[in-house]
């Protein structure tokens, strides 16, 4: 039977105990629970915005792309080959470069994304279009293309054209290099003899988020490779695993057979830098609401200053009776544990009924965004990280001023 921690248990309860140490023990509980709550909601949100932003680029991307080291495009032929590899499931070669998109005289410089029906398929794209089939042809059977609600808002085009809206689509001729910031410039005379120009009919938008949505144009594979002059060629080769097989696993099997000028990249890698800075941004926040457990820890501090105080008749009668130094220390040191224990208790409550109430209801609402709830995603490791780090910074912190607390409160038991 541990002693010292049933006389904490009783401490902690004892009606007997003056009111104002139940209200600091009290505080000390409630600032627990919060921090404790608030670290597992802002983790879950942090989590929520990952997955989503997971989702929004795989709408463009799939698992993994074979490049070349070198260069800028690949032979075209490499898609059936790598198509035949074991493991992959689907291959499709992209083509992608600068053009400007013009319409009624008005240059916009964007990026255009060549690709096939069946790779809008295999991605997220179908379900980010606004209006149309994927890809689809338009009524005199000319090669349909989309374009992001940004570039779409630039040329003044309708979200939703009852009808296709023909654009003039130009890239530079072989050699030559097209600057974002040199749309206004491309007008000029002569410019047209640097430009190689292909009509394309546009049947609808798509939204993914703000950035892509003012960028990317994308449309029929056949048609960037001629616009760009890129016969037979493709920029990268889109790969799916079949369902059985791990995009690492496939990795690592390509990576023995693909000859040294190409190389493989996962969606994750192509996207590291927003990756990256949003687990920073996560992991700062979680260490800036741990040092807020110092208040806590101060609030523990003084209610165990006075719990001492209130007891040094009792601890004088547990010495008498043969209990040692050392198990008195525990008997304070379990009731600052048991403090941080019911506020760690109390929080991961409190923190699991707010993300599932945001996940199931969406009480915090984004409007005009592109989804309508704020994004949430409960990961239990980090529930028991915030466990681990509330018990183990308050247990630690309260077995030290124990220590402490004893030798100058109540030196006869030190």
């Amino acid at each position: 039977m541990n002693v010292p921690f049933r006389i904490a248990r009783r401490y902690l309860w004892s009606r007997k105990s003056q009111r104002l140490i139940h209200l600091v023990s009290g505080i000390s509980v409630v600032v627990v629970a919060a921090v404790c709550a608030a670290m597992i909601a802002i983790l879950s949100a942090f989590n929520g915005i990952e997955e989503l932003v997971e989702e929004l680029f795989s709408s463009l991307d799939t698992e993994l792309a074979v490049l070349p080291v070198e260069g800028r495009v690949l032979d075209a032929a490499w898609v059936d080959s790598l198509a035949a590899v074991p493991g992959v499931a689907w291959a499709g070669g992209v083509l992608e470069q600068d053009v400007v998109l013009r319409r009624q005289g008005q240059p916009v410089v964007c990026t255009l994304l060549g690709f096939n029906q069946e790779h809008a398929k295999r991605t997220g794209l179908a379900g980010r279009l606004r209006r149309g089939d994927v890809l689809r042809a338009d009524t005199m059977g000319m090669p349909c293309g989309y374009v992001g609600l940004g570039v779409a808002s630039q040329l003044r085009l309708p979200v939703r054209p009852d009808a296709p809206v023909t654009l003039s689509v130009s890239a530079p001729k072989r050699g030559r290099s097209l600057g974002r910031t040199r749309g206004l410039s491309l007008m000029g005379d002569g410019v047209e003899q640097m430009l190689v120009t292909g009509q394309l009919p546009v049947c609808g938008t798509f939204s993914i988020n703000a950035d892509i949505d003012a960028r990317y144009i994308v449309s029929p594979l056949d048609f960037a490779q001629f616009v760009l002059q890129r016969e037979g060629q493709v920029s990268r080769i889109e790969l799916v695993p079949d369902a059985h097989v791990s995009a690492d696993d496939l990795r690592a099997a390509l990576d023995q057979v693909l000859p040294t000028e190409m190389k493989t990249r996962t969606r994750r890698e192509k996207n590291a830098l927003i990756h990256s800075t949003s687990r920073a941004e996560k992991w700062a926040t979680f260490a800036i609401l741990s040092f807020i457990l110092v208040v806590a820890a101060f609030n523990i501090l003084a209610a165990l200053t006075m719990l001492l105080l209130d007891k040094r008749r009792d601890i004088a009668t547990l010495s008498a009776m043969g209990m040692t130094p050392r198990e008195i220390r525990k008997v304070f040191s379990w009731q600052g544990i048991l403090i941080n224990a019911v506020g760690a208790a109390a929080g991961v409550t409190l923190g699991l009924l707010l993300v599932v109430a945001q996940d199931r209801y969406g009480w915090v609402r984004l409007e005009g965004a592109m989804v309508p709830a704020y994004p949430v995603s409960l990961r239990w490791t980090d529930v028991l990280g915030v466990v681990a780090v509330v018990l183990g910074v308050g247990g630690t912190f309260s077995a030290r001023m124990v220590a402490y607390l004893v030798r100058r409160l109540a030196p006869d038991a030190a």
